[in-house]
């Protein structure tokens, strides 16, 4: 039994949060500047974004495809 209650605890301290290093006031100081990313610094955003529509627009004519041929089909 104490071998499994070990086992337990090794498991528990291994999913803990670690605990960083020391804050000062226990605050985090956040900048003022804006969080998000330029969207120009991201490589091949407006290509994956065209290829996403593609892909979008593809399914829906195939869906739209299988709608109408599977009736035929099925007849």
């Amino acid at each position: 039994m104490g071998g499994d209650q070990a086992l337990v605890r090794s498991v528990e301290m291994s999913l803990a949060p670690r605990t960083g290093a020391p804050r000062r006031g226990g605050r985090i100081v956040l900048e003022d500047a804006d969080p998000a990313i330029p969207l120009d610094r991201v490589p091949y955003f407006t290509r994956d974004l065209a290829r996403l529509g593609i892909v979008a627009a593809v399914m829906v004519a195939l869906l739209i495809g299988g709608a109408q041929l599977i009736p035929l089909v099925i007849k």
